[in-house]
């Protein structure tokens, strides 16, 4: 089933205009994930909660999307989208993920690691920059955002 899935578009929320694959997403999806328990061989399942942890999830309200694989899914979950240091921190503490990852807070904290380890704030990140476009320069974004030590 994985080898029949991989190459396809997988997603269990709207995206791109399209509309999710069926009515009961949660069901289909944690049959599935679930049914990744087979494959002894698979590095992680990686999940994404819609834009922010704390928005309305009108597919799993009561637990959230990493809580609802975490039930069904034995090995490594990685989770991601929304979460800050706190969050983070409770969400592997409690045992719903084994791993938070930080997409947009990686891109704009050239040292993400250390700033979470002692608690500082955190660069915001610039989103037109992630991707070239007309009217923003190229050298913009990425490589250009400071370090903790630079803003002391």
């Amino acid at each position: 089933m994985v080898s029949a899935i991989a190459p396809k578009l997988f997603t269990p929320f709207k995206l791109g205009g399209k509309k999710a694959p069926d009515s009961t997403p949660a069901e289909t999806y944690g049959y599935v994930v679930n049914k990744l328990n087979d494959y002894d061989d698979l590095a992680y399942v990686h999940v994404i909660e819609r834009r922010g942890m704390h928005a309305a999830n009108v597919q799993v309200p009561e637990v959230g999307v990493t809580r609802h694989f975490r039930d069904a899914y034995d090995g490594v979950l990685v989770s991601a989208t929304g979460y800050d240091r706190e969050d983070a921190l409770k969400t592997v503490e409690e045992g719903a993920a084994d791993l938070v990852a930080f997409g947009r807070d990686f891109i704009a904290n050239p040292d993400l690691v250390e700033r979470l380890r002692v608690g500082a704030d955190l660069n915001t990140p610039i989103g037109k920059t992630f991707y070239p476009q007309p009217g923003v320069p190229l050298e913009s974004g990425y490589t250009d955002y400071p370090f903790l030590a630079e803003k002391e």
